[in-house]
């Protein structure tokens, strides 16, 4: 049986999208998306924020530069992706949502589905 990877996220973006592109020339957009959380604890209202990295890549990840700004609302449905790199002598690693779909809000139009890098394409010298 095969293992799982599969995140359906909802949120608002903190930041505006950055557009780049590959060496192939395929566009990715970096996001960071915001997702709130509201729950009681001890009787009292609390909220907890999760900020999480996006990169939609394709013709969605470009309707999604241009059409989205800081603040606007968000569905993702995607894989997670870790990314991982050596900088002084320290490894680090983060991890990313690599889009397959996004939705720009319940009231408008999806931007279709993502396309991701090709398989063995390396994106991990990107600057995001």
């Amino acid at each position: 049986m095969s293992d799982l990877n599969r995140v359906t996220l909802s949120g608002r973006l903190v930041a505006d999208p950055e557009l780049k592109y590959l060496p192939s020339g395929t566009a990715v957009t970096n996001v960071r998306l915001a997702s709130n959380r509201s729950f009681t604890s001890n009787g009292e209202r609390r909220d907890e924020a999760l900020f999480v990295d996006v990169e939609v890549y394709g013709k969605a990840g470009e309707a999604l530069a241009q059409h989205k700004a800081k603040g606007d609302f968000l569905l993702v449905d995607g894989r997670l992706r870790q990314h991982t790199w050596e900088r002084d002598g320290q490894r680090h690693s983060r991890l990313a949502i690599v889009a397959d779909q996004v939705s720009f809000g319940p009231n408008t139009k999806s931007a279709g589905d993502a396309t991701p890098p090709a398989e063995g394409e390396d994106t991990d010298d990107l600057p995001f």
